[in-house]
């Protein structure tokens, strides 16, 4: 069926919200880089500015509601230059919100089974068309869009009129070494470690059939490679891509300031907020333990003499508790002993900086012990093989969202799913090619739902999903296209197989997240026994 001259002009103008919402996302990011420079401000606000009359001319209520809430907020920062921790707050949930909207399910495509959800392309070049093929097609199916080319006078043509998101080149493209000096020339570089000033590097991927060496190597990375590889797996390449569009912007920083001085405090304070970190202070070391429970720091700056208690045996009584174990402490003290630095850091504190202390000294030295614990955080949460939330931190985040679901009174969804035939792949082709398997659709289900989804594997080859504010229908609905999509899916390099899963899915009617889980299990089952590949709801429907 025709659609009408209207319903076309109304998918227009809801591409173009989406991709200028994808627009102010980047300029979030930009932001936090730069310090909240006034001109980026202008920037973002700019840019808000025509969100709201593309969300406006589209008749997209929440695109208005979100962009009218970010200029209120954005206005007022505007006038003082930098944002208070509640403006951090409120901006950071904004944009969460707004990077919700702009899911890769979300996105129109003239084909159902494959989504294309980045403005710009992946060029490829390649010695081998049917590797560039196969590598091409399996890229549409994770939302990638790539241009191949098999000449250098088209390659050259096309960077010169559209840098593009990033270049897949083999590095003896059309002659030893050819695609190490094409890259060369378009990224202005003269020689080893030598750039060109202002030159914009495009990201590179680089290829080689038959491995390279140190020398290679080296150059690949001065020429702007984020990787390098000896072979043409998708699975690798697509995970090494996906850090280019992740669209979500990355959480700020929550710094506790613990000290009795309120003058000290408050110049901590301006300087995280004017670095997008979102501060708690604390002027009474006795009520730290309180805003500890609520306010949940990533990091605690601390001074070291204070009425009540002195920062050391503070420390050492937060390190008692299991929760508080890895939290970095850092001194902030007029103390310069140096025997009694080496005390305090020796009963729980991390670092130890002297006041007064330079603000750049001291952001840097929290961004790079926040960095640290967060990464350490992830590895505990996270899933070795796919990085993927594991069985206990799956479960966890189950018991969060019901307390919040029942709180809110909003709905909440529990997926299981359980990839088909499993044993018979690990058996017929190796556990490679399973673990393969496993990756792809880890990545799949991350790129296909939303960030404020959690998705964990349950152990082997099945997998966990919560989904709040998620009708049952709508999640049936999501997993019945993701499962879809996936069939299509090739692992394993030249021996390519496919691969499907089986899926259960229940919604939150008063029940404990055991039972949920036990649910969920049955409708899996229930999947499984329908002839596998397919989604069932629990209750079932009649």
């Amino acid at each position: 069926m025709d659609i009408s001259k209207s319903e076309k002009l109304k998918q227009h103008f809801s591409t173009r919200v989406t991709h200028q919402a994808r627009h102010l996302l980047d300029l979030w990011r930009c932001l936090h880089d730069n310090q909240w420079q006034q001109e980026h401000i202008a920037d973002l606000l700019q840019a808000n500015d025509k969100l709201l009359r593309f969300a406006e001319r589209f008749e997209s209520p929440k695109y208005i509601k979100i962009a009218t809430q970010l200029n209120a907020t954005l206005a007022g920062i505007e006038d003082t230059s930098h944002p208070s921790s509640k403006e951090l707050k409120t901006l950071n949930e904004l944009m969460l919100e707004l990077s919700q909207g702009v899911l890769r399910r979300n996105d129109q495509s003239d084909k159902p089974d494959k989504m294309i959800v980045v403005k710009k392309p992946i060029y490829m070049a390649l010695n081998d068309p049917d590797d560039a093929i196969q590598l091409a097609q399996q890229m549409e199916y994770f939302g990638l869009r790539a241009e191949l080319f098999t000449t250098q006078e088209e390659l050259h043509s096309a960077i010169n009129k559209r840098h593009p998101m990033a270049l897949i080149i083999d590095i003896d493209f059309l002659g030893a070494d050819n695609g190490l000096a094409i890259i060369a020339e378009h990224q202005g570089v003269k020689e080893a470690g030598a750039v060109k000033v202002n030159t914009p590097m495009i990201p590179i991927i680089f290829y080689s059939s038959h491995g390279m060496t140190l020398k290679q190597k080296l150059q690949c990375l001065r020429l702007g490679g984020i990787s390098s590889f000896e072979s043409l797996a998708p699975q690798a390449i697509i995970t090494q891509l996906e850090g280019l569009v992740n669209l979500v912007p990355e959480q700020p920083f929550r710094i506790l300031i613990v000290d009795d001085s309120k003058s000290q405090a408050l110049f901590a304070e301006r300087a995280l907020n004017a670095a997008g970190m979102i501060t708690e202070k604390v002027t009474d070391p006795m009520e730290v333990w309180n805003v500890l429970e609520s306010f949940q720091p990533e990091l605690i700056l601390m001074d070291m003499y204070m009425p009540g208690c002195n920062g050391v045996e503070l420390a050492r009584v937060i390190r008692q508790d299991i929760h508080y174990i890895n939290i970095p402490i850092i001194f902030l003290s007029g103390e310069e002993d140096i025997e009694l630095q080496l005390a305090a850091m020796s009963e729980g504190g991390d670092d130890f900086l002297t006041k007064p202390v330079d603000p750049r000294h001291l952001l840097s030295t929290i961004r790079t012990r926040g960095s640290r614990a967060r990464d350490l955080s992830h590895l505990i949460a996270r899933d070795s093989l796919t990085g993927l939330y594991n069985h206990t931190h799956i479960l966890k985040a189950l018991d969060e969202q019901l307390k919040v679901s029942i709180r809110h009174n909003s709905p909440l969804c529990f997926v299981m799913i359980d990839i088909d035939h499993f044993k018979q792949v690990n058996d017929n082709h190796g556990h490679p090619i399973g673990d393969e398997v496993i990756k792809n659709l880890a990545l799949f289900l991350t790129q296909r739902l939303r960030k404020t989804d959690f998705i964990g594997r349950y152990g082997g080859e099945e997998f966990a999903i919560v989904l709040p504010n998620v009708t049952l229908e709508d999640a049936e609905n999501i997993m019945n296209e993701i499962r879809n999509n996936f069939s299509h899916i090739l692992h394993g390099g030249i021996a390519a197989i496919n691969s499907t899963f089986s899926c259960g899915i229940v919604i939150h009617q008063g029940q404990s997240s055991s039972e949920l889980i036990e649910l969920a299990d049955q409708a899996m089952y229930l999947a499984k026994r329908a002839g596998r590949n397919c989604v069932k709801v629990c209750p079932a429907r009649d």
